[in-house]
């Protein structure tokens, strides 16, 4: 008869945090990337993206609103995610958002792997075609190396065998990711003459509060 064993697991490397946006903050976010769709707004001088169509948005007042129970809820989450390995930890209590912009991807677009400024970011996706989708689920190439056509992936560490050092993944409408800021990430492109957009921006820990 073997004795059963006592043991535990440690959390390892950063918290990606994945949840869904509703179709309403889905439809304000393609609502002011609409106003801000023009040259005197154009942000790719400041981004690591090969994309033809990339927008600074210019009041985020609106976003801010409904957006902070998101922030909020990741920092719930990392207390606990570091609490298992170090129950003294405090996360930040004060945060900003800014530098948000909106990204028009287009087919053979895509984003290098690069990392972002702040402590953290995320992305969202109001809206990610159909034909996106189809297209990467007949994709036939080797899925360990990556997401597929329109997938995305964040990587950490260095590629040991049976341990976790990527995350993939194919957005699809709705979907939210909160990420430490610095963990390197990038698109694939994808062939479907379609338009997949995303909303990104990064959050950094300061004094002036959550706003």
């Amino acid at each position: 008869m073997v004795n059963q064993l006592t043991y535990k697991y440690y959390h390892w490397g950063p918290l990606i945090f994945h949840t869904q946006i509703t179709p309403d903050e889905c439809q304000k976010l393609l609502e002011e990337g609409k106003k801000c769709r023009k040259k005197s707004n154009d942000h790719r001088s400041k981004l690591a993206g090969h994309l033809t169509e990339e927008y600074r948005l210019t009041d985020i007042t609106s976003i801010v609103e409904w957006f902070n129970k998101y922030l909020k809820a990741y920092m719930n989450a990392l207390k606990k995610w570091r609490g298992t390995s170090d129950p003294n930890y405090k996360t930040p209590s004060h945060l900003h958002l800014e530098s948000v912009w909106i990204n028009y991807m287009k087919s053979n677009d895509f984003n290098p792997p690069h990392t972002h400024g702040g402590d953290l970011s995320f992305v969202t996706y109001p809206s990610i075609p159909k034909e996106i989708i189809e297209e990467n689920k007949a994709f036939v190439g080797n899925r360990n190396k990556g997401g597929g056509p329109g997938g995305v992936s964040w990587i950490y560490g260095e590629d040991i065998k049976h341990c976790i050092s990527a995350i993939d993944h194919l957005p699809a409408t709705g979907d939210l990711f909160i990420f430490p800021a610095n963990i390197k990430h990038w698109v694939f492109p994808f062939r479907s003459t379609v338009e997949r957009i995303s909303v990104s921006g990064n959050v950094f820990f300061d004094k002036r509060g959550l706003k």
